[in-house]
This record gives structure tokens, sequence and C-alpha cells, in this order.
């Protein structure tokens, strides 16, 4: 976890904006996120689809693909929190993989192959991809074998988003002087967002279907904030009298920043939020986390605005 670092000492005032897990169905349902636990056989759009319609939506997006044949973390946004697609969909990955090979190898001979990946890899990505069929270079940040049995065995990977295992199971089968192919695929994180925190496209119909009838419990526990999207991001805290000006559009000057995260690069985007945990803006660093101590100028410039400027009144002093 992130550490933090204070520039200068504020206080946030409870009469404006709202601490995100602290809001009502009506708004989560307006401007917030659900962990889908997709299942085997549709398509991301499918499913999304289905939601969109089950719950009455104007407008649903899921962040990141998963093939019709992958199943687990699928993050889908309602409404306004779309908007964070680029921030979530380009997250970080983890899969579980199970891959079958046409003749069996050793376990040591799998795990050798499989350390051969680690680090940045060239694919072209397969002929059924909505992307161009180009070479292009991901990184393998970690990946490893977990168990075998006769020719088929199962094998971890934490990548770089646009990553393709499919590819890297046809690659694995090169370097063994074997076939390869993938049996079964399952997403176990996206960002900083895990397979333990998904519900299934019925637990939410379910508790939308109880919320109508007045009881709200269970959806509150299904739906998550905006917040929650963007959770992998570094994040700088604004005071309360800088918010207005953001919320409208201006560029983030170092003397609005309460608190900042530590490891926070120029040109990296990083996630502008209140003392409340709000998200304001997504922005692009224009300082480092050791400049933000003390620096004085433009400290990031805006990507997004993700918050109504009426939240936090003009110039508010504190």
């Amino acid at each position: 976890m992130a550490e933090w670092y204070t520039r200068e000492e504020a206080e946030t005032d409870p009469e404006f904006g709202q601490i995100p897990e602290k809001r009502p169905p009506e708004q989560l349902l307006e401007e917030g996120i659900v962990i889908i636990d997709k299942p085997f056989g549709p398509t991301s759009p499918q499913v999304t689809t289905w939601i969109k319609e089950e719950l009455g939506l104007k407008k649903a997006g899921h962040f990141g693909t998963l093939d019709p044949n992958a199943t687990g973390v699928l993050p889908i946004g309602f409404n306004s929190a779309t908007r964070i697609n680029n921030a979530l969909a380009k997250a970080h990955k983890e899969y579980i993989f199970e891959a079958k090979l046409d003749e069996e190898k050793t376990e040591e001979e799998l795990i050798e192959i499989l350390q051969k990946f680690k680090g940045t890899n060239k694919q072209v990505p397969p002929e059924k991809s909505a992307v161009k069929r180009e070479e292009r270079k991901r990184e393998v940040y970690e990946i490893e074998f977990l168990e075998k049995q006769g020719e088929n065995f199962l094998g971890r990977v934490k990548c770089e988003s646009g990553f393709y295992v499919r590819v890297l199971i046809e690659q694995i089968g090169e370097k063994l002087d074997a076939e390869a192919e993938m049996v079964e695929l399952r997403r176990t994180r996206q960002g900083d967002i895990t397979e333990d925190e998904t519900a299934t496209i019925q637990d939410l119909v379910d508790a939308y279907h109880f919320y109508n009838e007045g009881e709200e419990e269970k959806l509150r526990e299904i739906l998550h904030p905006i917040e929650k999207g963007i959770q992998h991001l570094k994040k700088i805290a604004i005071k309360d009298s800088a918010v207005n000006a953001v919320a409208n559009g201006a560029d983030l000057g170092a003397s609005g920043i309460s608190r900042f995260q530590d490891e926070i690069s120029e040109g990296e985007t990083v996630a502008i939020t209140t003392l409340k945990g709000e998200l304001v803006a997504l922005a692009e660093a224009e300082m480092n986390s050791e400049k933000l101590y003390d620096a004085e100028g433009t400290a990031a410039t805006l990507l997004s605005v993700h918050m109504d400027p009426e939240t936090y009144p003009k110039r508010w002093k504190q």
C-alpha cells in the first residue's frame, strides 16, 4: 500500500461532499461500478447489455474485455462511471490458466520454460481479436507453475494490459517443441480488484429486485463507488478550497495540495481526490512525489473531470 505524505495540513467540511462508501444505492446506480464474475460462454458486451437492461440503466460499459470462454473479474461501470474506462481497462491483470500439451512434460521443464517469459514479451494478437494484428511488446511481471496432471498444467501470470494468455500458451508450446492449447482461463485480478470481490449476474439481479421492494442491504454489498475503479492509481488529495476549481476544469496547482502518495512519477496518470476520498479528476502528474512536497506551479494537468462542480462551493475558505 502506498505511503501518504503531507504537504499542508487541512480539514474537510462535512457539509460538502460525501465519503464514497456512504453513498446511497440510487447514487451508486447512477455513478458506481459492479464487479461481475463473468460466466463461461457469453461475450463481455453481452454481459454488460444484460445488466444494463435488468437494472434499467441509460448506459453501462465494461472495463477490459474477457473472451467468451474466459471467466472471472469483469468490472462494469454505470452511466457516468463508464468514463474511467481508460484508467481501469489499462490496469495490470492476473490470470490463472489451464493448458494442454500434446505430450506430457515434467514439472521441472514447465517451471523452467515459464520463467523465460518473465519480462518483456513480443506478441501478435490472435486472429479473433478486435485489435490490429501486428507485433507488440507487453510486460509479464510475475509467472509461475501451479500444478500438472498428465498433459495438462495450471499456471498463474500477472501481466500488462493487452497481453494475450492464449498467445502465451502457444509460445510455451513452441519452446517445449509441443502443441499447446488453452483449456481454461480465469481473470483473478484487475488493478487492485480481486475475484473475492466479484458477484454473479444473478446476485446482482436478485439484489436489485430486493432494492425495488425496499430492502437495499444486498445491493449496497454488491455495488461500489466509482473510486473502487481507480484504487490502483496513485492519488493526490486536495484541500476543499481547491475542489471547485479543479471540478470546473482547472489544472491542479501545487498550492491546492494537502496530501499525496509516494512514488508518483512525472507523466503518470494520477487520481485527484478530496480529503474525503472522492474522485474529482484524473490527471497527468507534472511533478514527481519529491517535487510535490514543496515545489510551486502546476502539479498535474487534467485528463478528465468526474465531480459535479457544484459539490463544493467556489473558493471556500478554511
